[in-house]
């Protein structure tokens, strides 16, 4: 059996959100990995500083219902860092 290309569902925040958005996914049907893109080290030990969250290509559509549907605005992928960087000059 063939291993499923993975697509980028979305990118959020904290880990908080990357568990919720997964467990959700899964509870649906839908197949998930994250990626953990960095760690801060904070005053209560190591914090998620984002993570990508990867369905397969085949899945990919049937995930972005479930999360529009979900109601919930976890997304970063969007945001666009340079915007801010605009904003200094």
């Amino acid at each position: 059996m063939k291993e499923p290309k993975w697509a980028k569902l979305m990118e959020v925040g904290d880990q908080m959100h990357a568990d919720l958005v997964e467990s959700y996914l899964k509870a649906h049907g839908i197949a998930t990995e994250l990626i953990q893109e960095s760690y801060e080290r904070t005053t209560f030990g190591f914090g998620l500083l984002g993570a990508q969250i990867l369905v397969p290509n085949f899945q990919l559509k049937e995930a972005q219902k479930l999360y529009a549907k979900s109601g919930w605005n976890f997304d970063i992928t969007e945001i666009d860092d340079d915007e801010d960087d605009e904003d200094d000059e």
